[in-house]
């Protein structure tokens, strides 16, 4: 029997096991249908289902064939509302009496978190409604990831100013957790976001600082905890940078 093979951030090809060194990991099945989506818009997808609800949607004719090799736009379409209509579901168990907001916030979040997504990748009008209303009903402020969400469509949109004054509070927020820190994937991430937004307002200086800084701390990932997101790091780096010339 053949062992089924998925790719993690990383673009590390293994088994479902390696997941469990990082709690943001997850699988994503190595096939020509998942194979033409980034690993990050996957992951928003596949984990708000559960194995078998993916089993039942890869056996359904309207739902995901893994030999599917349609149009890229098609596919997300297809993932778009299949995260709609589970939405839809979901909101119709729990209403009365009230709403999956209110009754299982967690699950409503990573919903719309998924839609939120594929309206971005699909460049929908709605996408920023979505993010900023993710921002505003978040229960605890502390949750970082609705306004990292925003400053990065903030930054894609051309509102750069915002962007920045958005991922400020984000970024030293992620330095100070032991958890993660400034070498952390996230951390680097969101020194990305500020250095674009200070890119697009014209303050190159300042965004060529930061750069330094982040190249300074992936090349001190050598070693880490974090050391297997170094070349990816520095790609990611690379391909800002180069952005930066366009």
């Amino acid at each position: 029997m053949t062992v089924p093979s998925f790719r993690y951030s990383t673009g590390e090809i293994a088994t479902a096991e390696m997941a469990k060194s990082f709690s943001w990991e997850a699988p994503v099945p190595v096939n020509h249908f998942w194979d033409s989506f980034s690993y990050c818009t996957a992951r928003n997808f596949l984990g708000n289902f559960s194995n078998s609800e993916l089993e039942q949607l890869a056996s359904d004719p309207a739902g995901i064939d893994p030999e599917n090799t349609a149009d890229q736009q098609a596919k997300l379409q297809l993932l778009l509302q299949l995260l709609r209509n589970k939405l839809a579901k979901k909101e119709a168990e729990t209403s009365p009496p009230g709403s999956l907001y209110e009754v299982d916030y967690k699950q409503w979040y990573e919903l719309w978190q998924g839609i939120f997504m594929f309206e971005n990748e699909l460049d929908l009008p709605q996408a920023e409604e979505t993010v900023r209303m993710l921002v505003k009903k978040r229960p605890d402020e502390s949750n970082v990831v609705p306004p990292h969400m925003l400053a990065d469509y903030l930054v894609k949109v051309g509102k750069y100013k915002e962007a920045e004054e958005v991922e400020q509070p984000v970024r030293e927020w992620m330095d100070a957790r032991p958890h993660l820190g400034p070498a952390s994937p996230q951390a680097l991430n969101a020194r990305r976001i500020i250095a674009r937004a200070l890119w697009g307002q014209g303050r190159r200086a300042e965004a060529e600082a930061l750069v330094a800084k982040i190249r300074e701390l992936v090349d001190g990932m050598t070693g880490s905890k974090f050391g297997i997101y170094q070349e990816e790091e520095a790609r990611l780096n690379d391909q800002m940078v180069a952005a930066f010339t366009e």
